[in-house]
């Protein structure tokens, strides 16, 4: 049998595609990963990676092996970790991370107050989570809420609102073709379709409608907007406390209702533990109008 010392570090390799990330992970040198690689390959009997002046790189029996190996390890490490934090009490919640930074973490002290004894572990990502086979209590998922196989329960239905730092044109500026047009607009990366949505719901046209400054996130496009480099569309809900401060503002202009929402979601085949129903809880009736 090949050694799993080795094989593991084959499936980080190909998982990551450097070598260098690949033996930081690890925690050995470069040398020591090219050293297991030879290991592995002398094992099997083939060329798993290819050597040259840019690193490693999978071979076509390389390529192979880590097809056959999948997510393997990452489920070892899933069922160690899992035995590991027996007897505790935890909550594992999967979200967006627009919506951990910008309304859930705020609020998280209030549900902490009320479950102290709960550990919460919260993670970010736009991958949508498999709550049969991953860890995760529950999620927050952006959509429809059409996801087979779960339960759900809408937190709130979009909207799209311009925001605009205090200053950009005079007060109750009313909208028209002439008043868009001197604004630019920021685009955020994940949300590239928001302005060209409510220029349409509205009937006017911007040169900038699908280009414009791009940031990588809507944190930093609200940073943007603050700082004056023009307007954003986003849910109110996400910047109500730079509103309250007056470090943006919002035109009574047209709101675009969007028939995407957040939604709690968790697998009706799990049991309902006490963390889990007091979290769907908390979330719905902090979440209400």
């Amino acid at each position: 049998m090949a050694s799993l010392r080795a094989l593991h570090a084959f499936s980080i390799l190909a998982r990551l595609g450097r070598a260098a990330q690949a033996a930081e992970e690890l925690g050995v040198s470069p040398s020591a990963l090219s050293h297991l690689m030879r290991k592995l390959e002398a094992e099997l009997g083939t060329t798993l990676v290819l050597r040259d002046g840019r690193g490693l790189s999978l071979t076509e029996e390389g390529q192979r092996l880590a097809i056959g190996l999948g997510d393997a390890f990452e489920t070892i490490d899933e069922a160690v970790d899992s035995f590991k934090r027996r007897g505790r009490t935890e909550l594992r919640i999967s979200t967006v991370s627009t919506f951990a930074t910008r309304w859930l973490i705020p609020r998280l002290p209030e549900f902490q107050a009320l479950q102290p004894d709960v550990e919460i572990l919260l993670s970010a990502s736009t991958r949508v989570v498999d709550l049969e086979r991953e860890s995760y209590d529950c999620a927050i998922r952006l959509g429809t809420g059409k996801w087979q196989g779960t339960q759900n329960h809408l937190l709130w239905q979009e909207h799209l609102a311009v925001a605009v730092a205090p200053g950009t044109f005079p007060e109750n500026q009313p909208l028209d073709q002439a008043t868009l047009a001197n604004l630019k607009l920021l685009h955020s990366a994940s949300r590239r379709n928001d302005w060209p949505l409510w220029l349409k719901n509205t009937g006017l046209e911007h040169p900038e409608a699908s280009s414009g400054m791009l940031l990588e996130s809507r944190d930093l496009a609200i940073q943007a907007a603050i700082a004056g480099m023009g307007a954003l569309v986003i849910d109110k809900r996400f910047i109500a406390k730079e509103i309250e401060a007056g470090h943006l503002v919002v035109p009574e202009w047209p709101v675009l209702e969007l028939d995407t929402g957040y939604w709690f979601v968790r697998s009706p085949n799990r049991p309902l533990s006490r963390p889990v129903m007091a979290f769907r809880d908390w979330l719905l009736k902090t979440a209400a109008p």
